[in-house]
């Protein structure tokens, strides 16, 4: 599903025969799930990002692990 904006949403209800109060309401809800959508995003990036260091200490640890180990 493509994205469209709340007020070309609205418009759009409102033809095909949406009562005005419910199209606006359902606009503005489409609006605020947008929204949160976007926050959800940034998160998951910076949870990923924190991940992609993770992997590293984490191999480095091994790695140290692994070479007094065997010493």
């Amino acid at each position: 599903m493509a994205y469209k904006d709340t007020l070309t949403l609205y418009e759009e209800l409102v033809a095909t025969g949406t009562p005005i109060e419910q199209a606006k309401i359902i606009a503005h809800q489409q609006g605020a799930l947008v929204e949160e959508m976007g926050s959800i995003e940034k998160t998951l990036n910076r949870i990923e990002k924190d991940l992609f260091w993770m992997r590293y200490i984490g191999a480095g640890m091994i790695a140290a692990f692994m070479a007094n180990f065997f010493r």
